[in-house]
């Protein structure tokens, strides 16, 4: 699994969803979603993963912008409605029944949307890497200024430069 994402690693459990929602590596076509299968036993599970991955991907994109595409809003809502949850007598959300490894991240998710720290979870407009924003006002945009934020402003300063230059 990739590990440039650190310093922006999620606290727990957020971070099995970060890991998750990255076992693909968008701008280098580079799969891992079977090999996160795999190690949860989960090989059969293949499609409805990679649909609900995408469907994670998409909200977290949303997390930057206004408005989550209602398509994405589908699967995730039909995986929730999948999955029995309950307060505990601590007044914790738990998974009623047998669940496994998805079961667990759509459980992760209600809990992020209900205290507020899913919206800290967004994914980089330039790469669409998943990364935690610590910023104090949740207003960080890339998961590393190093790079796709760098990659970003050298594009934009090149496209004035040559627009002025005509």
């Amino acid at each position: 699994m990739p590990r440039y994402d650190v310093p922006k690693a999620a606290p727990e459990p957020l971070r099995q969803m970060q890991l998750f929602i990255n076992s693909i590596d968008v701008h280098n076509e580079i799969e891992w979603l079977p090999e996160w299968l795999n190690e949860r036993g989960l090989t059969r599970e293949h499609d409805r993963a990679r649909e609900l991955r995408e469907a994670l991907r998409s909200l977290v994109l949303a997390n930057n912008r206004a408005r989550p595409d209602p398509e994405a809003l589908d699967v995730v809502n039909r995986e929730l409605v999948g999955v029995s949850l309950v307060l505990d007598d601590t007044g914790n959300l738990v998974l009623a029944g047998e669940g496994g490894a998805l079961e667990e991240l759509v459980r992760t998710v209600a809990r992020a949307m209900l205290d507020g720290s899913w919206e800290r979870l967004k994914a980089c407009p330039n790469c669409h890497w998943c990364f935690y924003d610590y910023s104090p006002n949740r207003s960080a945009t890339w998961c590393s200024m190093q790079i796709c934020g760098n990659r970003k402003k050298t594009r934009e300063y090149r496209r004035r430069r040559k627009k002025a230059a005509r």
